[in-house]
């Protein structure tokens, strides 16, 4: 009883002396918050921590997902060759090729995307190589066309970035995949063949003075000035 009278005797207080402004906001501004976990956070706050999680979560997920049913516009139908270039790339086992790494510099863009082989055997061990695959409309009758974005001495690579890689000419079949590209061009590194060259200076001297063409290897890979180019340090 006692309890209830001095409430009352409150509220009669409170009517006569209307909170300040700033009493009144600080008011809604505590009656605005939310118990999250052990934290009181402000419903805004909350908000905005939830979008930062959902972003944090798409950037996490696996890049293979990129031109899935999501990204896909309405009343826009995939060609034939993007939807083949798709399923190659999602049955791509990262944990089956190591060393190589796919990028794909336009999400919503499977036909063009860069590849980085790091071969962890051979001559070029440790070094990292930058390689730009360009899938055609005409996919998979017609092979990708690859370039190597980075200046290498190698008797298949030329210093204009042309590979030479038997599946990305006359010997390619549409039952090959992009996962075939990708194992092909990691092949080139761990066994370059100087009996199909572009670099022909190289692939003679691979031939006849096999420890020149170590040293070269060697040199280049670490940043030397040779053949009037300046190569990029891959080792160090």
């Amino acid at each position: 009883m006692f309890k209830l009278k001095q409430l009352r005797q409150q509220q009669n207080q409170t009517n006569e002396n209307p909170p300040t402004t700033n009493e009144t906001q600080t008011t809604t501004t505590e009656n605005t918050t939310q118990t999250d976990g052990e934290f009181n956070i402000p419903k805004q706050k909350s908000s905005e921590l939830s979008k930062s999680r959902k972003q944090k979560q798409e950037k996490s997920e696996n890049v293979f997902r990129i031109g899935g049913r999501g990204n896909k516009k309405r009343g826009q139908k995939k060609k034939p060759a993007e939807l083949r270039a798709f399923k190659d790339i999602s049955e791509i086992d990262p944990q089956a090729t190591p060393g190589v790494e796919t990028v794909f510099p336009d999400t919503n863009n499977v036909m063009v995307f860069k590849v980085n082989i790091t071969p962890a055997d051979g001559l070029y061990r440790g070094a990292k190589f930058e390689f730009t695959v360009n899938v055609g409309e005409n996919y998979p009758y017609e092979p990708p066309t690859v370039v190597c974005d980075t200046l290498v001495y190698h008797p298949n690579i030329d210093f204009n970035g042309r590979v030479c890689l038997n599946i990305l000419r006359a010997d390619w079949k549409p039952v090959l995949t992009l996962g075939s590209v990708l194992f092909g061009l990691m092949t080139l590194f761990l066994e370059p063949n100087p009996d199909d060259p572009l670099n022909r200076e190289a692939a003679d001297t691979m031939i006849n003075k096999r420890s020149e063409f170590e040293k070269n290897v060697r040199e280049t890979l670490r940043g030397a000035y040779k053949f009037g180019r300046q190569f990029p340090a891959l080792l160090h």
